[in-house]
């Protein structure tokens, strides 16, 4: 299965209700294309990926294009490039970046990473929830190991 079909998979039961249909209408393309596309038996051209870029929202299209840029990077060179979504302005930025590979959890797990993913991003709220857990993780230290 490809980035873009794994993405459109989750941007559709999350934002559509599962519905192939319901985002097929929302974005101008066919409902039999979207199947196709989520069962990763299509890509889209350059065309389809702009239309969507218009007809959803940044944070709806943003993992989309990233995805179809993730599809079209020559194999050999993935696990030296590093394709990811720009933080949005006002959004809460790491040093380092967020490096997950996703590519060895399984289709549930990945919805449920990049939903949580989209959650800390958007939510000011999770952000803060997030730091004061890493803060008292860090406070707390890692468990004392019994000595013999």
């Amino acid at each position: 299965m490809s980035y873009f079909s794994v993405e459109m998979v989750s941007l559709i039961d999350r934002q559509f209700e599962g519905s192939q249909l319901k985002f097929g209408r929302a974005v101008g393309i066919d409902q039999s294309m979207v199947s196709r596309q989520c069962a990763g038996l299509s890509m889209p051209d350059r065309a389809t990926v702009h239309r969507l870029a218009r007809a959803l929202s940044e944070t709806q299209a943003i993992p989309l294009v990233v995805a179809y840029l993730q599809d079209h990077c020559p194999s050999e060179l993935r696990p030296k490039v590093a394709i990811q979504a720009k933080p949005q302005l006002g959004k809460s930025k790491s040093e380092d970046g967020l490096k997950i590979d996703l590519a060895r959890f399984t289709t549930r797990q990945r919805a449920l990473i990049r939903e949580l993913i989209d959650i800390v991003m958007t939510d000011p709220r999770a952000i803060s929830f997030f730091e004061a857990l890493l803060k008292f993780r860090d406070q707390a230290g890692s468990p004392k190991q019994n000595s013999p």
